[in-house]
C-alpha cells in the first residue's frame, strides 16, 4: 500500500487513492476537509526532492498554474512546499484522457477534432498571453469530460516565456511524438512550439497515425528536424482540403511558416467551420526529400468579409454582354439593290442630249425620285429594326432571373455598390451581433438562392451594429466579492487569477481589460486579487519564555498572523507558556513551515492555576462515632469530607484545591460540636505533592475512643523492688497510679501503644 494514503496534509487534505504516476511526481485523489470537496494532489516523488533541478521544475509548475484561470485549464487551489513534502492541490477531474478517448475511437470525425482542437488552443492562448508556454502538449495531457469539454493540465515543465536566455539545451523535454524541432534540437522555444505540437495531435486525430513514427525516440526525433509529413488526406482522403491546409501549416518545421499565435490558428479554424470547402491561400510547397515540389496550397477569392478581404462572393452573378440581335439580312440586300439599279439606269440608258429634251428631262427626274425614296425606305427599315433590337434586348434584359447570391457576413457598402446593376440592396433594419462586424449583413431577403429579376429586384438586409459593448466597471483596490458582483452586474463574466501583491489581500490588483474599457456584453473580464506579498518557508522559531510582545513581533516579522490566549500559571504574567507550532518537527529537527498561517501564543496571566489533590491518613482501631474533617489553605476551607461512623474505616482521604505551595490544617469535629486540630501539612499544588508536619491520632482517640466495660479486675502490676507503687484497676477513675515511672506502661494500656 502506497504510504502516503491515509496521510492528511496542512491538515485538511486527507489522502485516499493513488489515480496516477508521472516521470516527476505522483498523483492523488483526496478530499479537501475544509471544503468538503474531492481534490487532485500532486506531491513530488522522494527520489527528486533532493534534486534542485526537479525542485525547481517542480515549483515552476505551481507558479505557472497559479497565474492561470480558463475554463479550459485544470484549476490549482493550493500549494505546499517544505523539505518533506511538496505538493499541488488541484481541480480534479472526473473523466478519462483525450489519448484514451483517440485510441477508442481510432479515427476522429472530422467535426469532433476541430471541437477538442478550439478549446485547446484557447487554453494555449490564455497561457501564451501570460508569457507561459507548456512545452509538452500531448493527449496524454489532455483531460475530456463526457459532455465533450477539454481541459489541459500539467503544466510541469512550463516556463515563463520573458525569462532571458533560458534554454534546454542540454534535454528536450516533452513527448518525442508531439515535440517541435526546435525543442528536439534544444533551441528556444515560444508559444509556436505548442502550435506544432497541436497540429501533430491534429494529424492523428484525423489520420488514426502519428505523422512521425521509428523504432526510437531519437529516431523520431530526427525525422520531426528533417523531414516532411505526408499530407493527412494521402492518409483519409475524406479529410477536407481546407482542414489538412490548417493541419500542414500549424506542422511547418520552419516555425516562421507556422501560425504566429493560437487565436490565429483559431481564426483559420473558425472561417473553415463556416465554409467546410475553403482552401486556404498559404503558398507554401512542400517537398520530399530530394527538395522537388509537390503541392501548393492556395485560397480563392471571397466576397469582402470581416477579415477586410475585398473581392466579390464566389458565388456571384455571371457578367454577360447584352445579346444583340443581327440585322435584318434581306433589307439589307434590298438597300444595296436599289443603289445598283439607279447607277445601271444611269448607263446604259444613253440618250443624245440633241433628241427630246424634255423626255430626258423627265426621265432622269424619274430616276432620282425612286432612288430617294428606295433610300428613305431603307432608313426607316434601319431605323424600325434597331429600335425592335433595343426593345427586345431591353426586354429580354429585364426578364432575365438569376439565383441570389448570399450576402451573409459581407460588407453592406460594398455589396450595395458591387451589385448595383443586378438589385436594388438597402438596409431593412440593424441589430447587435456579437459574431459578425458592425456594417457587415446579417441576413438578408430574398435569401440564396431565391430567384431574383436582374436589375427589378430590390434586396432589404439586415446589417449588424457590431457587438454591443459595455464598460468595464472600476473595482480596483475593492475586496473581491464585491468586485464579482458589480462586474457580473455589468452583464460581463468574471475569471479570477490570484497572485502575490503588495496590496491588501483579497482586494483586486486590476483587471483585463482594463477599467472604463469598452467591451463586448457577456465577455469575460480577468480580475487579478492579491494573495498579499510572496511568502517562503521559514524555520519556526520557539518564543517559549519570551515576552508575549516580543514573540508576537518576531512572529509577525516572518509572515505569521499572531493569536494571543490566557492561562493561569506560576510563570510571570506575559511569558509565552505555549506555541501552537512547534519549533522542533516530529523527527526532532528545525520545523520548516510556510507563513502563511496563524500561530497561537498561549500567555501566563500571573494567576497560579488551581490543582487538586487528596490528603490521606490512617485511623485507630476500636473508634466509633460521625466525624467531619475539614482541611483549610489560607484559613479558608479547601475541601471537607464526612464519615457516618469512623469505626468502619481505616483511613481517610480529604479532597483539597489550591494553588502553589500551601500550608494545609486539617481539623476534626464530633457529632457534639467538639473540634480539635488533627494534622498539619505542607501541599505543593504545582507538583501535586503533600509533605505531613505533624499528626496527632490521639485526638481521634479522645473524640471516638470506645471504654471497654467487660474487665472486673485490674492486672497485678509488680513494681521494681526499692519502689513504692499505688494502683488500682486503670479502669476505675476513683483512684490513679501515683508511680510515675508507670505512666508509660500506662497510657499504652489506654492509648492501645
Amino acid at each position: 500500500m502506497d504510504k502516503n494514503i491515509g496521510k492528511r496534509l496542512d491538515g485538511r487534505y486527507e489522502i485516499t487513492e493513488l489515480i496516477g504516476i508521472g516521470g516527476m511526481a505522483d498523483v492523488y485523489k483526496a478530499t479537501d476537509l475544509a471544503e468538503n470537496r474531492t481534490v487532485a494532489i500532486k506531491i513530488l516523488k522522494n527520489e527528486f526532492a533532493d534534486n534542485d533541478d526537479f525542485v525547481r521544475r517542480f515549483r515552476n509548475e505551481s507558479k505557472a498554474i497559479a497565474v492561470l484561470s480558463h475554463p479550459n485549464i485544470v484549476r490549482i487551489y493550493d500549494v505546499g512546499f517544505s523539505e518533506r513534502i511538496q505538493f499541488i492541490v488541484m481541480e480534479y477531474i472526473d473523466g478519462i484522457t483525450l489519448k484514451e478517448f483517440m485510441e477508442q475511437q481510432g479515427v476522429l470525425k472530422w467535426k469532433d477534432s476541430v471541437h477538442f482542437i478550439i478549446q485547446i488552443l484557447r487554453a494555449l492562448q490564455h497561457a501564451h498571453d501570460r508569457g507561459i508556454v507548456h512545452r509538452d502538449i500531448k493527449p496524454q495531457n489532455i483531460m475530456l469530460f463526457p459532455d465533450g469539454t477539454i481541459k489541459v493540465m500539467d503544466f510541469g515543465i512550463a516556463r515563463f516565456a520573458r525569462e532571458e536566455g533560458k534554454t534546454i539545451s542540454d534535454k528536450a523535454i516533452g513527448s518525442v511524438h508531439y515535440i517541435s524541432p526546435e525543442q528536439a534540437r534544444g533551441d528556444i522555444t515560444d508559444e509556436k512550439s505548442d502550435i506544432y505540437s497541436v497540429g501533430v495531435m491534429l494529424y492523428e486525430m484525423l489520420t488514426g497515425v502519428k505523422p512521425f513514427d521509428a523504432d526510437t525516440p531519437i529516431a523520431v526525433a530526427l525525422m520531426h528536424m528533417q523531414n516532411e509529413a505526408r499530407p493527412p488526406r494521402a492518409i483519409n482522403n475524406t479529410i477536407p482540403e481546407g482542414l489538412e491546409c490548417i493541419v500542414m501549416r500549424a506542422m511547418q518545421r520552419d516555425a516562421s511558416k507556422r501560425y504566429q499565435s493560437a487565436s490565429e490558428m483559431i481564426k483559420d479554424i473558425e472561417e473553415f467551420k463556416q465554409n467546410p470547402s475553403i482552401v486556404f491561400e498559404y503558398g507554401y510547397l512542400k517537398s520530399d526529400n530530394t527538395g522537388a515540389e509537390k503541392t501548393q496550397y492556395f485560397k480563392r477569392p471571397e466576397a469582402p468579409s470581416a477579415d477586410g478581404r475585398s473581392e466579390p462572393p464566389a458565388n456571384r452573378f455571371k457578367e454577360e454582354e447584352p445579346k444583340k440581335k443581327p440585322k435584318n439580312e434581306v433589307s439589307k440586300t434590298k438597300l444595296k439593290k436599289s443603289k445598283a439599279d439607279v447607277y445601271e439606269d444611269e448607263d446604259i440608258e444613253d440618250y443624245d442630249d440633241d433628241e427630246d429634251d424634255d423626255d430626258n428631262t423627265v426621265s432622269k427626274s424619274s430616276y432620282f425620285v425612286v432612288a430617294l425614296t428606295a433610300i428613305a425606305a431603307a432608313v426607316v427599315i434601319i431605323a424600325v429594326i434597331f429600335i425592335a433590337i433595343v426593345f427586345l434586348d431591353q426586354f429580354g434584359k429585364t426578364q432575365t432571373t438569376e439565383p441570389m447570391v448570399n450576402l451573409v457576413g459581407h460588407e453592406y457598402q460594398y455589396c450595395k455598390t458591387y451589385y448595383s446593376e443586378y438589385f436594388t440592396l438597402s438596409v431593412e433594419k440593424e441589430q447587435y451581433d456579437a459574431e459578425i462586424p458592425k456594417g457587415y449583413i446579417i441576413s438578408h431577403s430574398p435569401k440564396e438562392g431565391s430567384p431574383i429579376v436582374r436589375g427589378s429586384t430590390e434586396v432589404k438586409a439586415v446589417v449588424s451594429k457590431g457587438p454591443q459593448m459595455v464598460n468595464v466597471p472600476n473595482v480596483y483596490s475593492l475586496p473581491a466579492n464585491t468586485a464579482e458582483s458589480m462586474i457580473n452586474g455589468s452583464k460581463l463574466k468574471v475569471s479570477i487569477v490570484m497572485q502575490n501583491s503588495d496590496a491588501e489581500k483579497n482586494t483586486v490588483i486590476k483587471t483585463e481589460p482594463e477599467r472604463n474599457a469598452s467591451v463586448e456584453i457577456d465577455s469575460t473580464v480577468i480580475m487579478y486579487v492579491s494573495l498579499g506579498p510572496e511568502i517562503y518557508d521559514v524555520i519556526m522559531p520557539n518564543v517559549v519564555g519570551t515576552k508575549k510582545e516580543e514573540a508576537q513581533a518576531n512572529l509577525e516579522k516572518l509572515g505569521f498572523k499572531v493569536q494571543i490566549i490566557e492561562k493561569d500559571s506560576a510563570e510571570e504574567l506575559g511569558t509565552v507558556i505555549e506555541q501552537s507550532i512547534p519549533a522542533l518537527n516530529a523527527d526532532g529537527q528545525s520545523n520548516i513551515v510556510n507563513p502563511n498561517q496563524t500561530v497561537t501564543l498561549t500567555c501566563s496571566n500571573g494567576k497560579a492555576p488551581t490543582q487538586a489533590l487528596d490528603i490521606t491518613f490512617a485511623v485507630p482501631d476500636k473508634l466509633r462515632g460521625k466525624a467531619v474533617f475539614t482541611a483549610y489553605v489560607g484559613g479558608n476551607i479547601a475541601g471537607t469530607i464526612s464519615v457516618d461512623n469512623i469505626g468502619y474505616v481505616s483511613t481517610i482521604s480529604i479532597p483539597v484545591e489550591g494553588s502553589e505551595t500551601q500550608k494545609t490544617i486539617v481539623e476534626v469535629a464530633d457529632d457534639k460540636g467538639n473540634t480539635e486540630i488533627l494534622g498539619e501539612y505542607n501541599i505543593d499544588f504545582n507538583t501535586l505533592t503533600v509533605s505531613e508536619v505533624n499528626f496527632d491520632k490521639n485526638v481521634l482517640i479522645k473524640l471516638f475512643g470506645v471504654v471497654e466495660e467487660t474487665q472486673t479486675e485490674a492486672p497485678v502490676i509488680f513494681p521494681e523492688p526499692g519502689q513504692d507503687t499505688v494502683f488500682s484497676d486503670p479502669f476505675n477513675d476513683a483512684e490513679i497510679i501515683e508511680n510515675n515511672e508507670y505512666e508509660d506502661w500506662w497510657n499504652s494500656i489506654v492509648n492501645g501503644y
